[in-house]
């Protein structure tokens, strides 16, 4: 059985790393030649540069049904493709994607292709992501290529949402993941008021962000 992720920019390395370390042969399709290079001088494993919508690459990766693939493009359409291509060419059945959006959740699933969502990821990580001031500045890069925005942003004093109820607030595109008051971290409900010198960790889209600043000012 091997592990075969296509697409992305960082998270494919660690999430070769992982895999190769518990015994899983790594292939890692991906278009990007600046990538492939420095993945084949970092990692165990073999890297075909390639775009993975051509049935000419996907021959080369030798998929069985046992296999792995793991779906990591900006596009759900372009993933969707990838994921009906592997099954129905080489009958793979462990196919898991990225969602970029969650509209699209119901016809991955109608085709038994496994989702993730970005936000999903983020909301179950949320405290460290927090802390962790290395994870977040690895994240942000990543988060970018799918329109999505990790901010970290304090409440002061003059700010627009000091003393004001989340329900309250006009977020456009934006989620409030969580609030750190005090060294306790908080999991946000509409009825959290907002205080001031709250850090306040918000998932948004690039849409999103210019209101979310404009908020905090």
């Amino acid at each position: 059985m091997k592990v075969v992720i296509i697409g992305g920019e960082r998270i494919p390395y660690f999430i070769a790393k992982s895999m190769i370390a518990k015994g899983y042969d790594v292939y890692i399709v991906n278009k990007d030649p600046e990538l492939c290079d420095e993945f084949s001088k970092t990692l165990n494993a073999t890297i075909v540069e390639g775009d993975a919508t051509t049935k000419e690459v996907l021959d080369q990766l030798e998929l069985s049904q046992k296999d792995i693939v793991v779906l990591l493009t900006e596009r759900d359409r372009k993933n969707f493709f990838i994921a009906r291509m592997v099954q129905e060419y080489y009958s793979v059945k462990n196919i898991i994607t990225f969602l970029n959006n969650s509209e699209n959740e119901e016809l991955f699933e109608k085709f038994g292709i496994k989702t993730v969502k970005v936000t999903d990821i983020l909301l179950k990580n949320i405290e460290s992501v927090f802390i962790d001031a290395k994870l977040s500045k690895f994240l942000e890069p990543e988060l970018e290529s799918y329109n999505v925005n990790l901010l970290n942003l304090e409440v002061s004093e003059d700010s627009k949402i000091a003393k004001k109820k989340i329900s309250e607030l006009n977020l456009k595109d934006t989620v409030i993941g969580g609030v750190i008051r005090d060294k306790n971290f908080i999991i946000p409900r509409g009825e959290t008021v907002l205080l001031p010198g709250d850090r306040v960790l918000l998932i948004c889209t690039k849409e999103g962000k210019e209101n979310v600043l404009e908020l905090f000012e």
